[in-house]
C-alpha cells in the first residue's frame, strides 16, 4: 500500500518537504496547542478576518472547557457545506493542529472560501484533549463527565497514581506463578502472551501504575473520566458501554453537533481528522448485524406476495437466493438490501455503491503522495468504532464522509537476508546438471526458505538428482504442495515492535520507560516502566508543518468532488393549439453521486427541486415541482412537460439545492 514515508535522517519530514520544494506553513508550530492556546487561535483567526470567519460556541463541556467551531464563508450565501470535525476521542493533537491549519488556510484562500461554507471544530473532546498537557500524562477518551467505572459507593475514586515519580503513567510486571506474560526474546522491554497451546507457561501479570486506591482488589478500575465522545454518536451506540455515555447525544459536546447538523441541511460533506483514514484505507464491510441471520421470518403480506412459506424460518443466503431473480438486471441481493427490505435493523457496513466512490478517491491519494515521493509503508489506520462520529455522518445524514489521520507508525525496515534466488517456478524448468551447478550452499538457502522438512538435505537430494532418482520438476512440485514456513512466533506485537523502534530511533528513547525495580505497597516487589502515553499516534512536533503540508492540500481536492447540479439544456416545442412540450437536461457535474446510495436509502439529504413556473400557463404533464433525488456523478437526466398556453410568454425552470447548488433557465413559448 502506498503510504506516507518517514526517511531515516535527521529533521525527516521537515526535509522531505524540503526536497518537495513544498512551502513551509505560514503558521509554524513549536508546541502543540493546549485547549486554552486553541481557542485563542480560534480567536485570532476571527479578529484577523472579520468579514469571513464567525465563531460559535457550541458546547461547555462537563469540564468547564468551551468547545468552538469556526465558520467560514460569504455572510448570507446560499451555498453547499462541509463540516469538518476533529479530535472527538481527545487523543489525537495532531487531528486538532491539522483542523486549526485547515481553518488558516481557507480563510486565506478565494478559491475555497468564495463557493463554500465551512464549518470547522477544531477540538471535538476538549476535556479528554487537555490530559495531553497535564502531568502525570496518561491517555484517556473520556471527558470530565463524573462515572461510576466499578459501580460501587464512589466514584473515580481509583484512578492511576504515578509511583516512580516520572509525570508518566506507564505500567507496572510482577512475577507470578499465574503470570499470563513473557518477555519477548531478543527485547525483554517488550511482553507478549505466553502460548500455553504450545508448552509455554507466563512469569508476570502486568497492571497499569498505581495503587488500589479504594481497597477491593482492584488496581485503577476507576478512573476520573466519562463518555469518549467519539462513541456517543447514534449509529451503532453500545447502551452500557464503559465509555459511550448514557445515551446517543448524551453530553453537550455531541449534542451540540448533532443539532447542529440537523439545523444545517446544507452540509453536503463531513471530514474528519482522528484515528482513522479513508484515504488509505476505506471503510470496510464485516460487521455483523443485531439479527439472527440464520432464523429470519419474514413477514406475512410479504411472504404472500413473493410465494413464499411464511411458517418456515430461512438464512440471510437462502432469502438472497430467492429475492435475485426478482430483482432488475444490475441490481445485486445482498445483506443490506435484504435488512432494509424487510426492517431487520440498521445498515451496519457500507453500501457496495459507495464503495466505488471511496475507492476511486483512495486510489487518487495513494497516487498523489506517489507523485510526492511518499511510497513508503506505515501500519494500516484504524477502523471506526461503534457510534463514531464519522459513522453517524454517513449512516444517518446519508452524506460522503472522509477521514484523514496525517501520521502512523512506519514500519521498521526489515534487514534483507540474501536468499537463494530459486523458486518453485524456476527450479521445475531446470535440467539435472542445471540443479547440480547450483552448488549445496544454494540449495540448502533453498530448502530453508521452502520450510523443508529436516531429512530433506541439500546433500541427499543431490545424490537422488546425480542417481536419477529424482528430476528437479518433480522437487518442485513436491515443494508446491509443502506448508509456508513458520515464521518466528516469539516475536512480540508488530505494532509495538515499531513503536520501539520509533521511539529508540527519532524520540531519544523518550517513548518508552525502562523497567525499574519497585516496592509496591501490596503486590511486593514490581517492575515500572513501558510505553509513553500519546507516542503510538503523536510525532514529534517537529514533524508536524511538513505532514501538514504534505496532506492538506488533498481537502482541496475531495471538496471539488463534491455533486454540482445544473441545468444544461432547455428547450420548447411548439405542438400546436397552444401546447407546447418543454424539455430540460440537468448534469451532476461533480464526480460525487446526489445523493450517495446511503442517502438515498435513507431519504436522508433533501432531494433538489426542479420548479417551473409561468404565467398564465398549466401543466397538463409534469410536476410544478418535481424531485431530482437520484443523479449520478457526471451524469446528466432528462425532464419532459407539457404546458398549455394561450399567448406568447416566458417560462422559468428553478433548480433549487441545499446541497448542490442552485440554477435557473427562462424558457420563451409561443414565440
Amino acid at each position: 500500500m502506498n503510504v506516507i514515508k518517514l526517511p531515516a535522517m535527521r529533521g525527516m519530514m521537515l526535509l522531505v518537504a524540503t526536497l518537495l520544494m513544498m512551502p513551509a506553513s505560514v503558521n509554524a508550530i513549536e508546541k502543540y496547542s493546549d485547549p486554552a492556546t486553541v481557542n485563542r487561535r480560534i480567536e485570532q483567526l476571527r479578529q484577523g478576518n472579520a468579514s469571513l470567519v464567525k465563531v460559535h460556541k457550541l458546547a461547555a463541556t462537563p469540564g468547564g472547557r468551551e468547545m468552538l467551531m469556526i465558520e467560514i464563508g460569504k455572510s448570507g450565501a446560499s451555498v453547499p457545506a462541509v463540516l469538518v470535525g476533529a479530535n472527538f476521542s481527545g487523543i489525537t493533537p495532531l487531528a486538532t493542529e491539522a483542523a486549526l491549519e485547515l481553518a488558516t488556510r481557507i480563510a486565506g484562500d478565494a478559491s475555497l472560501n468564495s463557493g463554500l461554507t465551512w464549518y470547522i471544530v477544531p477540538m471535538g473532546n476538549p476535556d479528554a484533549y487537555a490530559r495531553y498537557f497535564t502531568r502525570p500524562l496518561w491517555s484517556d477518551p473520556g471527558n470530565n463527565r463524573p462515572f461510576n467505572d466499578d459501580t460501587d459507593d464512589q466514584t473515580d475514586e481509583d484512578g492511576y497514581n504515578d509511583l516512580d515519580g516520572n509525570g508518566i503513567i506507564t505500567q507496572m510486571r510482577v512475577k507470578a506463578h499465574d503470570g499470563t506474560w513473557v518477555t519477548v526474546e531478543g527485547d525483554p522491554r517488550l511482553m507478549r502472551r505466553a502460548d500455553a497451546s504450545k508448552g509455554e507457561k507466563g512469569m508476570y501479570k502486568l497492571y497499569t501504575e498505581g495503587i488500589d486506591d479504594d481497597g477491593d482488589g482492584q488496581y485503577n478500575e476507576d478512573l476520573p473520566g466519562g463518555t469518549n465522545i467519539n462513541i456517543n454518536f447514534p449509529h451503532l451506540f453500545k447502551h452500557f458501554g464503559r465509555r459511550s455515555g448514557l445515551y446517543p447525544g448524551s453530553e453537550p459536546e455531541s449534542a451540540a453537533l448533532l443539532k447542529f447538523a440537523f439545523d444545517h441541511p446544507e452540509i453536503a460533506m463531513m471530514i474528519s481528522f482522528g484515528q482513522t483514514n479513508y484515504l488509505l484505507s476505506p471503510p470496510q464491510g464485516g460487521r455483523k448485524g443485531s439479527f439472527d441471520t440464520e432464523n429470519i421470518r419474514i413477514p406475512r403480506d410479504m411472504g404472500t406476495a413473493l410465494g413464499i412459506d411464511v411458517s418456515q424460518t430461512f438464512t440471510m443466503a437462502e432469502i438472497i437466493e430467492l429475492v435475485q431473480p426478482m430483482l432488475p438486471p444490475g441490481m445485486t441481493a445482498d445483506e443490506s438490501l435484504i435488512a432494509g427490505f424487510l426492517g431487520l435493523g440498521a445498515v451496519v457496513n457500507p453500501l457496495p455503491e459507495d464503495m466505488t466512490f471511496y475507492n476511486a478517491i483512495s486510489s487518487e491519494f495513494k497516487e498523489y503522495l506517489k507523485k510526492k515521493g511518499v511510497t513508503t509503508e506505515r501500519f494500516d489506520p484504524a477502523q471506526p468504532e461503534d457510534g463514531a462520529f464519522e459513522m453517524w455522518g454517513y449512516y444517518h445524514l446519508g452524506i460522503p464522509v472522509f477521514t484523514m489521520d496525517f501520521w502512523g507508525l512506519p514500519k521498521p525496515k526489515e534487514e534483507k537476508k540474501e536468499g537463494s534466488g530459486i523458486t518453485s517456478e524456476s527450479l521445475g524448468k531446470m535440467t539435472s546438471d542445471e540443479f547440480l551447478a547450483l552448488g549445496e550452499e544454494k540449495i540448502a538457502a533453498f530448502l530453508k526458505e521452502s520450510g523443508a522438512p529436516a531429512q530433506f538435505s541439500a546433500q541427499s537430494l543431490m545424490t537422488m538428482v546425480r542417481n536419477g532418482q529424482m528430476k528437479p520438476e518433480q522437487m518442485a512440485a513436491m515443494m508446491k504442495r509443502m506448508p509456508a514456513p513458520k515464521t518466528d512466533e516469539k516475536k512480540g506485537d508488530a505494532k509495538e515492535t515499531a513503536q520501539l523502534a520509533f521511539s529508540d530511533r527519532w524520540l531519544e528513547g523518550k517513548g518508552f520507560t525502562p523497567w525499574k525495580s519497585y516496592s509496591h505497597p501490596t503486590l511486593g516487589e514490581v517492575e515500572i516502566g513501558g510505553f509513553t502515553p500519546f507516542s503510538d499516534n503523536t510525532p514529534p512536533v517537529s514533524m508536524v508543518d511538513s505532514l501538514l503540508d504534505l496532506q492538506l492540500p488533498f481537502v482541496s481536492e475531495l471538496v471539488k468532488k463534491l455533486p454540482r447540479l445544473a441545468i444544461t439544456e432547455v428547450k420548447a416545442t411548439d405542438k400546436g393549439g397552444g401546447i407546447f412540450q418543454v424539455e430540460a437536461w440537468v448534469t451532476n457535474e461533480g464526480f460525487l453521486p446526489y445523493p450517495t446510495a446511503m442517502g438515498k436509502r435513507n431519504r436522508a439529504p433533501a432531494p433538489a427541486i426542479l420548479v417551473l413556473d409561468g404565467e398564465g400557463t398549466e401543466i397538463l404533464s409534469g410536476k410544478k415541482r418535481t424531485p431530482l433525488n437520484d443523479l449520478g456523478g457526471m451524469k446528466s437526466a432528462r425532464y419532459v412537460w407539457l404546458v398549455r398556453s394561450a399567448k406568447k410568454g416566458t417560462l422559468t425552470l428553478r433548480l433549487e439545492s441545499k446541497q448542490a447548488g442552485n440554477d435557473s433557465e427562462r424558457i420563451n413559448i409561443g414565440g
